[in-house]
């Protein structure tokens, strides 16, 4: 008696072998795109969290602007205002038109105060002391090119000397002022106060890819700077807006920024994500500014 066994043939063998690699390359491919999606979400994630991590500062300081957005230039080797002019680009959220961009932008700050005027006035007077101190120690110096505003007077002044500086033993302070204040002020008898606020100019600029904080724009002191974030790719990303292409009056008192930063651990596995874009129109705090922003040298 003969026997005979089942098999598969070869034609059967190769259509299951067929069946079998489709079905594999198709949960590869799922797997794949997956895994590629999920990586490209981490990196997005990460970038985004980085960008608003770093930007935190940034955008408080701008929201705190004491006064008009004024754009800067630097060229690796010096500083410069910059004429913004407006073009024919509008900006998305404004409709308003954005001027020519730079990579810089400055403003001022309230660096300290309210400090007690200590000494009365005549209305030509042009030096003024006052206590400085806060719990027994002294806060802020002030300097040449910062600006002090009184708000009795509703009035403000460059400051063009210090000649008598506060110290934590000493916390009373001299500052020479231009022009003169023009009024009388009674700072000795009992119940009279009348203090001061003082504005120092700040800045930010993009060079070298970095996202520069200059806590001290003035003089000398411009160089200095602390790296807010790197990896920055747009070169100008400051703007200001013009209402429109002719009326320059409202140049500085919003400021378009359009800031990207590239990340280069996730990019570099080639997740699109990792780069992010920062776009925002930014008023000062106060409209109209509580003091100018000329006089930043």
């Amino acid at each position: 008696m003969q026997r005979t066994r089942s098999a598969f043939t070869l034609v059967e063998l190769l259509i299951a072998m067929l069946v079998f690699s489709m079905v594999s390359v198709g949960l590869f491919a799922f797997t794949s795109g997956s895994l590629r999606l999920v990586g490209r979400n981490l990196a997005t994630n990460h970038s985004h969290e980085v960008m608003r991590v770093s930007d935190q500062e940034l955008l408080y300081n701008l929201h705190a602007s004491a006064t008009a957005f004024s754009l800067i230039t630097f060229n690796g080797t010096t500083y410069a205002d910059a004429t913004p002019t407006a073009t024919t680009d509008q900006d998305p959220f404004t409709q308003q038109y954005i001027s020519t961009r730079a990579n810089g932008v400055r403003f001022r700050l309230l660096a300290g105060g309210p400090y007690k005027l200590t000494t009365s006035t005549i209305s030509t007077t042009t030096s003024l002391t006052f206590d400085f101190g806060v719990g027994g120690t002294v806060a802020y110096v002030p300097q040449v090119g910062d600006k002090v505003v009184l708000p009795l007077l509703s009035r403000e002044f460059d400051i063009t000397a210090v000649t008598k500086t506060p110290t934590a033993g000493s916390t009373t302070g001299t500052v020479t002022i231009t022009p003169v204040i023009g009024f009388t002020v009674d700072a000795t008898t009992a119940g009279n106060v009348t203090t001061g606020y003082f504005y120092r100019s700040v800045a930010y600029t993009v060079y070298n890819n970095q996202l520069r904080y200059h806590a001290n724009y003035t003089g000398a002191a411009k160089s200095s700077y602390r790296i807010i974030r790197d990896r920055i790719t747009s070169p100008k990303p400051f703007g200001v807006l013009f209402v429109t292409t002719s009326s320059p009056s409202s140049t500085g008192l919003n400021l378009r920024m359009s800031l990207e930063f590239y990340d280069t651990n996730y990019s570099a596995r080639q997740y699109i994500g990792g780069t992010v874009t920062l776009q925002a129109v930014v008023p000062p705090r106060v409209q109209p500014p509580d003091v100018t922003s000329t006089t930043s040298s």
